[in-house]
């Protein structure tokens, strides 16, 4: 679409009035402008702007320059010979540009207000045309009367490197809404653009601590995040302690993506324990990538490799799952960390309690033993059998403390077997203890 800006035939009259001090001229040049709008017909936008744009402009542009306006005046050829006499006059007394327009726009402070047409909506703002001029001196003088911007002409002007020390003295009190310009830096900070000082000069510490926290956690999210800027973040005081809306933190997305530098980093501040929605804490996504070395320092760091996701799932067991054989490997022989599969723990436990039901059994065959008179050899199956039911205890025991052992809850049943098996046990011992009372007895006799 073509832009048009039309120069109102008054323009002149206003100019000459502001150069001469002429207030007839210039109020009568300020009530006969048109209104200001932008009017679109046959794909062609026409627009009227505010005196104030004019006197930075000074003169229409030539159609070959570049400019955001294809510009078009209504006035006379004398006018125009007015206009570029006037301002080869100033430029031959040593005033350049800028300081023309600053020149006619203090005069014009005198007549009009200066904000009320900054305030009028238009296609360009005047904080843009500043901005394309290089008009920054002049920018400072609008911002020192009360001037306020919009997020859009705050995050252009950022961009001056050179401007934003006298910026910073503006901010925020220029700002037009700030929540908008705050989300705006935001999403460029998290491109990794340098607008944390911004960020700075808008906020408060707390506030400025959750947006740090949030850019960490937006940038590590994105599919094009880099270690360098995460860090940079993490330099500038973020600490990975919140969490996205899948219940994410910075520690499991950097292990996910194998930032080990930033995980060395918050691993002091960040709970390493942390699960999201389901349930995986840091070692599971360091498993999920195939990240050994986060894996290592994580486990090293003290994370807590018995935590088990929603699926029931440990890092170890997920490993398994995943075929994570480098870093089963890892695991088992660097740390000690073996899990059982449901099937093996499930035989783990049925060893220790089939032990343990042996023992108790043992009791009724002993006792039969004991009263048939038609058994010889009492003693020494007495002993043999209360000799197994011990060492049977003691096996169970070694594999109910074993570190693959199954920390699970077991029936009730299976307590009242594990109970009765220790009864069994005295039991069996107080007959071996008569065994060795009668025998002493023969001796003795």
């Amino acid at each position: 679409m073509e832009k048009v800006l039309i120069w109102p035939e008054h323009y002149p009259l206003l100019l000459k009035g502001l150069i001469e001090q002429n207030g007839a001229f210039i109020l009568d040049a300020l009530e006969a402008w048109p209104a200001c709008t932008t009017k679109i017909e046959d794909n062609v936008s026409t627009t009227v702007l505010p005196p104030i744009y004019y006197l930075v402009w000074l003169a229409p542009r030539d159609p070959f320059d570049e400019c955001t306006f294809q510009h078009i005046s209504d006035f006379d050829e004398q006018a125009h010979q007015y206009i570029n006499a006037a301002r080869e006059y100033f430029l031959n007394n040593e005033y350049t540009n800028e300081q023309i327009s600053e020149f006619l726009l203090e005069r014009l402070s005198q007549y009009a207000d200066v904000n009320a047409q900054l305030a009028l909506e238009s296609p360009m703002s005047l904080a843009q045309l500043l901005f394309e001029q290089r008009y920054f001196s002049l920018l400072e003088q609008l911002l020192a009367r009360g001037a306020l911007l919009s997020s859009a002409d705050i995050m252009l002007v950022w961009q001056e490197v050179d401007f934003r020390a006298k910026f910073s003295a503006f901010l925020p009190q220029c700002a037009a809404d700030k929540d908008t310009v705050l989300d705006a830096a935001k999403a460029e900070l998290v491109q990794g653009k340098d607008f944390f000082t911004l960020l700075q000069h808008l906020s408060t510490d707390d506030n400025l601590q959750h947006l740090l926290e949030q850019a960490l956690l937006a940038h590590l999210q994105s599919e094009h995040a880099k270690q360098s800027l995460a860090m940079r973040f993490v330099e500038q005081g973020a600490k990975g302690s919140e969490y996205n809306e899948q219940g994410q933190s910075a520690l499991m997305l950097a292990a996910e993506k194998g930032f080990v530098a930033v995980l060395e980093a918050i691993l002091g501040d960040a709970s390493m324990d942390a699960k999201d929605e389901q349930g995986n804490t840091a070692l599971h996504y360091a498993v999920a990538t195939d990240n050994s070395a986060c894996l290592k320092l994580l486990l090293r760091a003290g994370a807590n490799f018995h935590a088990k996701n929603n699926a029931g799932l440990s890092c170890y067991r997920y490993a398994v799952e995943r075929n994570r054989k480098e870093l089963v490997r890892l695991m088992e022989r660097e740390f000690g960390i073996k899990e059982l599969s449901p099937q093996g723990q499930y035989m783990r436990v049925a060893k220790v309690h089939v032990l343990h039901a042996l023992v108790v059994m043992l009791l009724p065959l002993q006792l039969f033993f004991f009263f048939d008179e038609s058994i010889e050899h009492k003693s020494e199956l007495t002993i043999a059998l209360t000799m197994f039911s011990m060492v049977a205890i003691f096996f169970a025991i070694s594999l109910k403390r074993c570190a693959l052992y199954p920390q699970l809850k077991h029936p009730f049943g299976l307590g009242v077997i594990r109970m009765g098996s220790v009864l069994s046990l005295v039991a069996q011992l107080g007959l071996l203890s008569v065994v060795a009372l009668a025998f002493l007895s023969q001796l003795a006799g």
